[in-house]
């Protein structure tokens, strides 16, 4: 949909040399074949009247093209090895298919309407049916092409782009028509086609995997179209067939259809190179071996849902010092299975990876998570498999068993040879196995949390790392172990005191007081105590005053390096570029401190900026704590977003730990002129709210004419606002108060085409109606494009469409533009209420809209 008949240059070239011809016996005959297809097309496409003669020739030339088709089908099955030469050689087949089919398209609608009208039935049925064997052939020829990674695949790209060009002709003209919509033989027609279609964007998305885009905004066009390709082919394949369908469903299923044809035209048409390797979503790449890597070129990988995490790593374990390093990956649609272990490269989150530690890679496979080896290549954690659901890397360390006798044994750690243990005679009941393994704490993050938490991070001067020591349950201990360890960056400070960390079995630290523990005079650094009670130790100095007052501090301070908890703030922030058009839309995100200014930097040049005085205090977090978001005063949830969207179930290796959501105007009960978000923490009972925002909302042109904030009675409790920016009444903020007046009337001049009323529109018309829409209104393909890549909420997307029309002036002549477009996309619903409303002068409002459009769920708008 969306593509003009002008909008494509392409010119037929001769099939001659081709398979066809090379293959086909006579072969002589088959290319006299083809010249005759060829001067028929001209011929027609020359012609301004149609009679009963050329129509006979269109229906001939159709069928001749299907038996085009046919041929090249048995000749791809016949063949088991193809060389590039072979691949050439179908690419310029499938691209004459196309071009025949293209022109045979547009031939049929040069025909005038009385003869279009006699024919219709008949030329529509052979016009569908060649559509039907035309993507079926070009899809089959991809999928076998594309399993053979040796092959080069560059020259599949010129015919997949002409056939999408001229699919989207296709469902334009032929597939919306309303007689054929409405025909009783109008399930089993769109069946076919359909079958044929799912074929082809199968073999598309796989194609797209093994493209290469230059820049960021072309990536983001690729996965918003392998995505809803995705979704289309998942919901395609749940429903029950088309026979079901009422005619207004038929044309959902078209109108999608046309729309990512279209998406897929424009999107293709952006490179002409190929990947080393494939590209499975969202950083992961399938690398080798090449003989392998078609079996699992239909395998998605997804960054997990926010919403998903706590459910789907409620069954994983972590050894003693593991901790992510990666955000959790998610396979989405297709099993990925395969009989050769493939390997797999994996994106990390360097800033919190040891450079000591050792790489791990948590794969789930039904319940169960199993443990893989992986390394650091390229800047990506690379690994094997074979099978898996889902994989998170993590980052530990290695352990080391070592038989203690009754004889006495010293340990002398691998990784730190100051590190040393000595277990004297009968120390233990009977002779055991015992596992050692060293944590080596990440010094970069305990200099950081120093740096940006002082106030946390005080009461520990220096650490040493920790080492833990397991041993058989039954065992007892009978002489106390001497323990040799270095603190790193020791100093001599009076006011501190040495002290044991002790990690229990149960994740709890103890603190233990060790002030006879005697310093090493040849290294200087290194302290000899005596422990009498394993598991995980580490030597450190604490704040004295702290130990008899506060030991809890110290211990949540040891945690913080430790890597079990994290201090974050959560951020709120403004969408620059949506305030622009209209609308409010704010950014939330749960940041760990020790990156909160890098954070900021790269959100403001991403367009948004920080909300003054929103900031939260320090925050305490775990993995998978919830951070519930909830809206008050003045402003409200867009209604067609769901709960799930308005919470954050925070994982310190992600870079996915925000939420982004617009806001629309509401009558605040206790008669507060703000905006109020609140931030809660989500605990086994009763919620905690952690955080208040407080915001001007009538700076952002979200509701009615301004109300002066300055009066007291204006202001919330103090008991309820964070630190708010009020405006004062002083002469600047009297001039903004002005100006913001005058740029709120350019958006009311015409109500109906208000932002609050372009708002609720989007809300109630679906997203490939509002695609259709912004075409019929002539905003440009790009930019609509450009506008769905960027992942927002479905009425977000159709409000920036409108918008991208809409402009900053608006004007009554747009009302009858708007309707005449509405008229085009068959919404006959929505323009009795733009009528009415226009007529009355008034914004449209939600209850003009009580009945909404019910989609089935195979026309649900794609995320």
């Amino acid at each position: 949909m969306g593509i003009s008949q002008s909008a494509g240059a392409y010119t037929p070239r001769s099939l001659n040399s081709s398979i066809l011809n090379r293959k086909l016996d006579p072969g002589a005959k088959v290319k006299s074949d083809v010249e005759r297809l060829w001067k028929i097309r001209c011929s027609l496409y020359k012609k301004e009247k149609f009679t009963k003669e050329e129509i006979t020739l269109l229906r001939s030339l159709i069928s001749d093209t299907l038996d085009l088709t046919g041929r090249l089908r048995i000749l791809v099955r016949e063949n088991e090895d193809f060389t590039n030469q072979e691949v050439e050689t179908y690419c310029r087949d499938m691209n004459g298919l196309q071009l025949l089919f293209n022109n045979i398209v547009e031939i049929w609608q040069k025909v005038p309407d009385p003869e279009k009208s006699k024919h219709k039935d008949d030329i529509v049925s052979d016009v569908m049916e060649l559509s039907t064997d035309v993507t079926s052939i070009v899809g089959e020829i991809l999928l076998v092409l594309l399993q053979r990674f040796h092959l080069n695949i560059v020259p599949l790209l010129k015919p997949l782009h002409g056939l999408f060009y001229g699919l989207g002709l296709h469902v334009k003209f032929n597939c919306l028509d309303k007689d054929l919509i409405n025909s009783t033989s109008a399930a089993g027609i769109f069946s076919g086609f359909l079958s044929g279609v799912l074929q082809l964007f199968r073999s598309a998305k796989i194609l797209l995997k093994r493209l290469k885009f230059e820049d960021d905004a072309s990536v983001a066009k690729k996965k918003l179209v392998q995505t809803n390709i995705a979704s289309f082919v998942s919901d395609a394949t749940v429903s029950h067939g088309l026979h079901s369908f009422s005619a207004d469903e038929l044309r959902d299923m078209m109108i999608r259809i046309g729309n990512l044809c279209t998406d897929s035209f424009y999107t293709i048409g952006k490179t002409s190179a190929t990947l080393d390797y494939i590209d499975l979503g969202d950083g992961v790449h399938a690398v080798s071996p090449l003989e392998s890597l078609g079996s699992i070129s239909h395998v998605d990988f997804v960054q997990c849902p926010i919403e998903s995490r706590s459910l789907l790593m409620s069954g994983i374990q972590l050894n003693d010092g593991q901790h992510y390093v990666s955000d959790i990956f998610l396979v989405n649609g297709n099993a990925f299975h395969s009989q050769e272990k493939i390997t797999l490269r994996a994106p990390i989150h360097h800033s919190s990876f040891p450079a000591s530690a050792t790489v791990r890679v948590k794969t789930k496979s039904g319940d169960k998570w199993i443990d893989v080896d992986g390394d650091i290549i390229a800047g990506k954690c690379e690994f094997r498999a074979s099978y898996m659901e889902a994989f998170v890397v993590v980052a530990g360390y290695r352990p080391y068993h070592r038989e203690i006798t009754p004889a006495g044994f010293t340990y002398m750690s691998d990784d730190d040879s100051r590190i040393r243990i000595n277990f004297p005679q009968n120390c233990f009941s009977r002779p055991c196995i015992v596992q050692f393994r060293l944590i080596q704490l990440n010094r970069n993050r305990i200099f950081s949390y120093k740096e940006t938490c002082p106030d946390e991070c005080k009461y520990i001067t220096c650490i040493s790392d920790v080492i833990f020591i397991k041993h058989d349950d039954d065992v007892i201990i009978n002489e106390p172990a001497l323990v040799h360890m270095p603190i790193i960056n020791d100093t001599d400070d009076y006011e501190t005191e040495l002290v044991v960390f002790r990690k229990r079995e149960d994740g709890e630290v103890e603190l233990i007081p060790r002030p006879s523990a005697m310093r090493c005079e040849s290294t200087g650094n290194c302290y000899t105590f005596q422990i009498d009670r394993f598991c995980g130790l580490a030597l450190g100095k604490a704040n004295k005053r702290q130990l008899k007052k506060n030991r809890r501090a110290i211990i949540d301070e040891f945690n913080l390096y430790y890597e079990t908890e994290h201090i974050c703030t959560a951020i709120t922030m403004l969408d620059k570029s949506s305030l622009q058009s209209g609308v409010v839309k704010f950014w939330t995100e749960v940041v760990e401190n020790r990156f909160l200014k890098r954070i900021l930097r790269m959100r403001m040049k991403e367009g948004l900026y920080e909300v003054p005085g929103s900031r939260s205090p320090h925050i305490r977090m775990k993995d998978y704590d919830v951070i519930r978001i909830d809206l008050d005063g003045n402003m409200g949830k867009i209604r067609s977003l769901s709960s799930d969207h308005y919470f954050i179930s925070y994982l310190s290796s992600s870079n996915q730990n925000y939420r982004s959501f617009p806001v629309e105007p509401r009558r605040d009960p206790r008669g507060r002129n703000i905006g109020v978000i609140n931030y809660y923490r989500e605990s086994g009972q009763e919620d905690v709210c952690i955080h208040l925002v407080a915001v001007d909302t009538e700076r952002f042109l979200i509701s009615g004419p301004r109300l002066p904030t300055s009066h007291s009675e204006a202001k919330p409790p103090s008991s309820q606002t964070g630190r708010v920016t009020w405006s004062r009444g002083s002469h600047r903020s009297s001039r903004s108060v002005r100006s913001t007046i005058a740029y709120r009337s350019m958006f009311e001049d015409v109500p109906v085409l208000s932002h609050q009323s372009l708002l609720v529109l989007a809300g109630a018309l679906p997203l490939e109606y509002a695609t259709t829409l912004g075409v019929a209104l002539r905003v440009p393909y790009e930019d609509i494009l450009d506008i769905k890549a960027l992942d927002q909420p479905p009425v977000i997307t159709n409000f920036e469409i409108l918008w991208k029309w809409r402009g900053k002036i608006a004007s009554l002549e747009m009302v009858d533009a708007l309707v005449s477009a509405l008229r085009e996309v068959k919404q006959k619903r929505l323009i009795d209420v733009i009528m009415l409303a226009s007529s009355e002068k008034r914004h449209l409002k939600h209850s003009d809209f009580s009945h909404r459009h019910n989609c089935v769920q195979f026309a649900v708008a794609p995320s």
